[in-house]
C-alpha cells in the first residue's frame, strides 16, 4: 500500500506546480541518460530462515520518451543492482545479517498518459536478464518479467532539461536460491533524467 500512497502524494503536490506550462512540442521525440538509486528487497514465500530487508543499490540507463498529444511511450535500457540484505536469527536470540546482490540489464516498455503539463502517469512491462545467475549471491534464473508503475516530472524553466522519475517495479518471476522458498523482486526506483533534446531548426 506504500507504493500508492507515495504516488498519490506525489501527484497531489506536483499537479499544481506543473499546470502553469506550457507544450512547445506535443508531438515527438526525443533521448535521454538517467542516474540513480533503488530500494531494493526480496519478498520471500516459503521456508527460508532469512529475514528480507531494504538495501540501497545504483541504477543508469538510456530512455527514448515519444509524444503524441497527451500519450507518451517510452522504452528504456537499464543497468541496476537488485536484491536485498538478509537477517538470520540463531539459536542464542542473535541475528547475522548477509546479502545478495542481482545485476540485471532491464527493458522497461512504458505508456504514459499526461493529465497535466509536466507530470507524466506511466505504467508497462519491464523485462530484465540476469547477469550473475547462478553464481554464488546470484538469482537461480536468467530472466525476471516485472510491472513497471511510476511518474514523471518535467522541472520548469532553468532546470528544464532534467526530469524525476519515481517507479516501483513488481516482480512475478520466483528467482530463488533456495528449492524450499520463492523469492520475488521489489524495487523502488528514484530517478534524475538528463533529457537530450534536439536542436531546433532555424526558421
Amino acid at each position: 500500500m506504500y507504493m500508492y500512497r507515495l504516488l498519490l502524494l506525489i501527484f497531489i503536490v506536483a499537479s499544481p506546480l506543473v499546470s502553469k506550462a506550457q507544450s512547445d512540442k506535443p508531438t515527438g521525440g526525443h533521448f535521454g541518460v538517467k542516474i540513480g538509486a533503488s530500494f531494493t528487497q526480496i519478498a520471500i514465500s516459503g521456508a527460508t530462515v532469512n529475514i528480507p530487508h531494504r538495501a540501497l543499490q545504483p541504477h543508469l540507463g538510456l530512455i527514448y520518451r515519444y509524444r503524441y498529444n497527451r500519450w507518451v511511450v517510452q522504452p528504456e535500457a537499464i543497468l541496476s543492482i537488485r536484491g536485498g540484505t538478509f537477517q538470520q536469527e540463531q539459536a542464542n536470540g542473535s541475528r547475522i545479517t548477509s546479502g545478495v546482490s542481482y545485476y540485471y540489464a532491464s527493458l522497461p516498455l512504458l505508456l504514459g498518459y499526461i493529465p497535466t503539463e509536466g507530470l507524466t502517469i506511466q505504467a508497462g512491462p519491464e523485462f530484465s536478464y540476469a547477469l550473475n545467475a547462478g553464481q554464488t549471491g546470484g538469482p537461480s534464473v536468467n530472466n525476471d518479467l516485472g510491472l513497471a508503475v511510476g511518474v514523471h516530472y518535467d522541472f520548469l524553466d532553468m532546470l528544464n532539461k532534467f526530469s524525476l522519475h519515481v517507479r516501483y517495479i513488481y516482480g512475478f518471476t520466483n528467482v530463488s536460491p533456495e528449492a524450499t522458498a520463492a523469492y520475488y523482486n521489489r524495487n523502488l526506483q528514484v530517478s534524475m533524467v538528463y533529457n537530450l533534446f534536439p536542436k531546433k531548426k532555424k526558421r
